[in-house]
């Protein structure tokens, strides 16, 4: 437990706090990643930059905050990433689990900032550790290898001549005139600024303070005073003490400043020079190419704004009172034709509602892109769970990521999170075999996990597939039965693909111990629950020695959803798509009983019949054949269960707003929210789920889907 924890005072003006906490996680996120690439073997200067960008950019905003320690952290943490790029730190090695836990450490302080408090008092030793890693790993690297004297002929990397073009003679007299003299050698050091940038003043000025932050600034033009005049135009030069070699850590800080099109030094007494790599898309082009790539860098990042949650969840809400009042204007437009016939201002009334209809439609798929976010921003988390739950449990394990891409609503998107974390934990702990065990199986020592989201008839399916033992329904049954949660004439009636089944069944487990990893048998419990409360569904299959695959089946949004309008007594209610099977009529004589409850044959499968109003708590009523005679019925479905409730009146399919019920009205059984319809009415929406598991425990039997 750390020490008593005090408050925290940062810098921050109204709305800094929501900003600096999303770009900063966002920084810790890609900085992970980054780091279990480098893990892996992949030290592609692309990965490297990309990491000491981000460490950079997450130290600056930390700094410009005030917040101490989570900047002299993650400066240590740059530090080392900058070893690496410039090649002094040539292996991750021991670096890897130290950084790994900076980053667990960075998102703690991060919480700090919302807390206004200090959580955690990690910071201090983690950057004093990593400083002496660093200090220890060049040490060593410096020992083994002893390079060459400097050429002056020779410039290490190609690059134009910083010493060239109209006034450089006179910035270089400067320059020298206006610093001390140093022992040893001097650097100058000259930052281009993109020409198409708005803020050339502050790009230079960050330049200016990265430099005197080094402690080798000796002087530069223009100079900090005339900077903050705007006077600096979109050149700086620097006077620096140490040869450009010895300057590659502050150069490679320089280079990754937004903006900055070209850092390039050359030493004062010799011809020794250097470029930073302005990355992939600039490399090997002209230098007027690699300004107009700074240039279209620049455009695209200011083509994105942010903005706060909040406004766009109004927004939806704006749009879902939207599609209401189209569906009514579409009503009253047809009632309007149907009173005056071929009428001029009917044609005008119908004319009118099309339109609205069509334009209200294409702002409700804009608004619901914009709520949309692609599934990469859960995927990214596992990286870091495999990694440490293999090492953990002994496993060699392959992770494979498939549709990073594919996008869904930020509202399903919160709640998917802690499903697929049981579904992958299971997998690592469960699935996978130990290395000896798949050698002995006559498998490769590693094992493969493989996550995957595609779009399916208009949802979201995400697949979490595992190439391990795979699962035995014999030995399921015999689990189930052993802790009483089925009786053997139960398990015994149950086919392979049903017994696959058992371990959605609360309380199931097939773990021998518990763990912190798995065994309390509430986690495949968790996911059916949580999944389906999304109106979603979970498929499971497997095969012994080969895996299993658990597949997600979820809607793309939550705010506006189709659903089945029933009259059934004195209500309206909407029954979602996404549970419904299929409506029919029949004749009432079709309703048979099996132990006293009313039941139909529908294609081999016996399905329970209630009241639909009488299921949400009416009194109990007999069913109402309509007027020719027959009975209506709505067929749904969840999970395993299925059943047929009779309704008055079929009133239409149509899309509703979903809205939820608040605290007045307390919790009703069966009710999932409300919407309301285009007469302006309400119409009560009903958790199907909720009204098979009341119905299932009213009448101790529901029929099994086969």
């Amino acid at each position: 437990m750390p020490p008593e924890m005090g408050e925290l005072t940062l810098d921050l003006g109204p709305g800094d706090e929501r900003l600096f906490i999303d770009e900063s996680l966002e920084q810790i996120e890609a900085i992970e990643t980054g780091l279990l690439d480098l893990e892996r073997g992949d030290r592609s200067p692309l990965v490297v930059n990309e990491i000491f960008r981000g460490a950079h950019t997450l130290k600056g905003s930390a700094a410009t905050i005030g917040h101490r320690r989570m900047a002299e952290l993650t400066h240590a943490l740059e530090d080392v990433f900058g070893a690496l790029r410039s090649g002094t730190l040539t292996e991750l090695g021991g670096f890897a689990d130290v950084a790994l836990s900076t980053i667990d450490v960075l998102r703690r302080l991060v919480e700090e900032v919302s807390a206004g408090r200090t959580l955690t008092d990690a910071p201090e030793g983690l950057t004093a550790r990593l400083r002496i890693m660093l200090d220890e790993a060049e040490g060593t690297a410096a020992a083994q290898s002893s390079p060459p004297p400097a050429d002056p002929a020779s410039p290490t990397a190609p690059a134009a001549d910083v010493a060239t073009g109209p006034g450089d003679d006179q910035i270089v007299d400067r320059l020298v005139h206006e610093a001390p003299v140093p022992d040893g050698p001097r650097t100058i050091v000259r930052c281009e600024v993109d020409p198409s940038s708005q803020w050339q003043a502050v790009r230079l000025l960050q330049c200016a303070v990265e430099a005197r932050e080094s402690g080798r600034l000796l002087s530069s033009v223009p100079s900090l005073e005339e900077i903050d005049g705007g006077l600096g135009g979109a050149s700086l030069a620097f006077l620096l003490s140490g040869t450009p070699a010895e300057l590659e850590p502050l150069l490679a800080r320089l280079g990754v400043i937004d903006d900055i099109a070209e850092v390039a030094a050359a030493g004062l007494d010799m011809r020794e020079l250097r470029k930073v790599d302005l990355g992939p898309e600039a490399r090997g082009l002209a230098a007027d190419d690699q300004l107009r790539v700074a240039g279209d860098r620049l455009k695209v990042a200011q083509q994105t704004i942010r903005i706060d949650v909040s406004r766009l969840d109004e927004l939806m809400n704006l749009v879902g009172e939207l599609v209401v009042h189209k569906t009514r204007l579409q009503l009253q437009a047809h009632q309007i034709m149907a009173l005056l016939g071929d009428d001029p201002i009917a044609r005008g009334a119908e004319e009118g509602a099309q339109q609205f209809a069509r334009i209200a439609s294409q702002l409700q798929d804009q608004v619901t892109g914009l709520r949309m976010l692609p599934i990469e921003t859960i995927f990214n988390r596992f990286p870091r769970v495999v990694r440490d739950l293999s090492a953990k449990l002994g496993r060699e394990v392959e992770l494979v990521i498939e549709g990073r891409e594919t996008e869904l609503d930020r509202s399903v998107l919160e709640e998917v999170g802690d499903p697929l974390g049981h579904l992958v934990r299971n997998a690592l702990d469960h699935g996978i075999e130990p290395p000896e065990v798949r050698l002995a199986a006559g498998k490769p020592a590693g094992g493969r996990l493989r996550l995957s989201a595609r779009h399916a008839d208009g949802q979201i399916v995400i697949t979490v597939e595992d190439d391990g033992a795979g699962m035995d329904p014999a030995a399921l049954r015999e689990s189930a039965i052993g802790k009483g949660l089925l009786t053997a004439d139960a398990a015994a009636g149950m086919s392979d693909a049903e017994a696959l089944r058992i371990i959605f069944l609360p309380g199931f487990s097939t773990a021998a111990r518990v763990t912190d990893v798995s065994g309390r048998g509430v986690g495949m419990d968790v996911v059916r629950t949580n999944i389906e409360r999304l109106g979603g569904r979970v498929e499971i299959s497997s095969e012994i020695g080969s895996g299993t695959r658990v597949a997600l089946s979820l809607p793309l949004t939550l705010a506006i959803i189709g659903a089945m309008l029933v009259r059934s007594g004195s209500r309206v209610c909407a029954l979602p798509m996404t549970g419904v099977v299929e409506t029919l009529r029949i004749a009432p004589d079709a309703i048979t009983h099996v132990i006293g409850h009313p039941v139909i044959q529908l294609r081999g499968r016996v399905v329970p019949v209630a009241v639909l109003d009488t299921a949400l708590g009416d009194p109990v009523r007999p069913m109402r054949p309509n007027g020719r005679g027959f009975i209506n019925l709505v067929v749904v479905r969840s999970r395993d269960q299925e059943l047929a409730l009779t309704v008055d009146e079929f009133v239409g399919q149509q899309e509703i707003v979903l809205k939820s019920l608040n605290a007045f009205t307390g919790r009703l059984v069966g009710i999932s929210g409300a919407t309301i319809m285009a007469d302006g009415t309400v119409a009560l929406v009903v958790d199907i789920a909720a009204v098979l598991g009341a119905g299932a425990a009213r009448r101790g039997v529901l029929a099994v889907v086969a």
